[in-house]
């Protein structure tokens, strides 16, 4: 004959009753015995009614119906008076066994043992050279020895672009290593690597000793001492310098720009002295472009560097952060025209370039006067103005985006004599015509 199913609620009052004695388990296979004969639902249980009217309860079985009707009703039973002495550690049912605690070593440096931590180590050194800066940087320094008049070697240009790119980089990862406490007041760098704990301070600096130094031996006997010089220099020009003003005064921008300034010399000096006026338009293109670029970018967040305690302009002087860039964007003009008078480009590029650098100084003139506008004098900026200006400053961001590659590409175009070298190489024109 099968058993009979009991109700579980039934069958676990072991687990409230350790001491308990057989008689109480006969008392269980009892209650189980009348539910089922009886029909009794499990609510007729919880309100006490009677399972037998002709067997008189004993008080164990009085003591195991109430007790029964708590647990039912989800309330704490009542022990015993032999069971209020047993201390709660004897009522587990199993023996609860702690895990060990896991040591964790002071040295952060550790060996990945796996291809995913090796993954998101890679990422996270990666990401500590500024990827998209790093390759801006490298590119703009490409462009410069690209256009410059003398002997261009396939050699030098590897050199050159490795070497900066690796200097570069240094200087980014120096710039994230002094400045976590900072980055992580703001939205725009808390993902950086160092903020979020990815990597050290310490190990920051040590990657940037390693890829500064590798950087500047490449340039060195690659290239030449001199690119090697600015190498170095731009190194300690932006990791130190440029870093440490950035909480002291507005000047930072302009060091910055200096900092920008620096890779289209190396670029240059890789295959043409530095004595030539051409290279120092260049140069001077990319210092007057980084003030539209980092001004329009630095007004939609100046309250985040303010909070974060840097001194931008554009939190510091509105009306200033405005009129500078649309001052340097005006002064891309004379610029471009420089580097055809000075033989670098043909004459035509003037005119190219104008439509660039007309597009860039029309958004930075919106951009100022509507700052004009919010802070005259003897009224406050309105919320309709300060987001026209917000506008205006988002637009004039993304065109400088677009603006320095498309100069930059429109001056190797137009560089002098490129094409009649080109025509003569495929037979249009003669070498004489060249010559003369």
């Amino acid at each position: 004959m099968a058993p009979i199913p009991r109700l579980n609620c039934i069958n676990n009052f072991n687990f409230f009753f350790q001491n308990s004695t057989k008689r109480l388990r006969i008392e269980q296979n009892f209650l189980c015995n009348q539910l089922l004969s009886r029909r009794v639902t499990v609510r007729n249980f919880q309100k006490g009614f009677p399972l037998s009217t002709t067997q008189p309860r004993s008080s164990d079985s009085s003591y195991i119906i109430e007790n029964a009707s708590r647990i039912l009703n989800c309330q704490e039973p009542e022990a015993k008076a032999s069971q209020s002495m047993i201390p709660p550690e004897s009522k587990i049912p199993f023996k609860v066994t702690p895990k060990e605690a896991k040591t964790v070593t002071a040295d952060p440096v550790s060996i990945p043992k796996s291809k995913s931590e090796l993954k998101s180590l890679s990422t996270a050194y990666l990401k500590l050279t500024k990827p998209n800066l790093t390759v801006l940087v490298t590119l703009s320094a490409i462009c410069s020895y690209a256009i410059s008049p003398y002997s261009v070697t396939l050699q030098e240009l590897i050199f050159l672009t490795a070497g900066t790119a690796l200097c570069s980089g240094a200087a980014n990862a120096i710039n994230m290593g002094r400045e976590p406490e900072f980055d992580r007041k703001m939205p725009r760098t808390v993902g950086r690597p160092v903020v979020r704990g990815l990597v050290t301070p310490l190990q920051s600096y040590n990657f940037a000793a390693l890829t500064g130094s590798l950087g500047c031996t490449m340039l060195w006997f690659g290239v030449n001492p001199t690119v090697s010089i600015l190498g170095f220099a731009n190194i300690v020009l932006y990791s130190w310098i440029y870093t440490s003003l950035k909480r002291k005064s507005i000047i930072n921008t302009w060091v910055g720009a200096v900092v920008g300034a620096i890779p289209p010399l190396m670029g240059w000096a890789s295959s043409s002295p530095l004595t030539l006026p051409g290279v120092w338009c260049i140069a001077g293109l990319l210092y007057a472009w980084q003030f539209p670029h980092f001004n329009a970018l630095s007004h939609n967040i100046a309250e985040q560097y303010k909070q974060a305690g840097y001194v931008m302009a554009a939190a510091e002087n509105p009306k200033l952060n405005a009129r500078v860039a649309l001052r340097y964007s005006i002064l891309m003009f004379p610029l471009c025209f420089g580097l055809s008078y000075f033989g670098v480009t043909d004459w035509v590029f003037p005119f190219d370039s104008a439509i660039a650098n007309g597009w860039l100084t029309y958004l930075a003139y919106q951009f100022w006067k509507q700052q004009q506008y919010n802070y005259r004098e003897g009224h406050k900026p309105t919320s309709e103005g300060l987001a026209l200006a917000g506008i205006h400053a988002k637009k004039l961001f993304w065109c400088s985006v677009w603006h320095l590659p498309a100069v930059l590409i429109l001056a190797m175009l137009h560089k002098k004599d490129q094409w009649n070298r080109l025509f003569t190489y495929l037979g249009i024109t003669k070498e004489e015509t060249l010559s003369a």
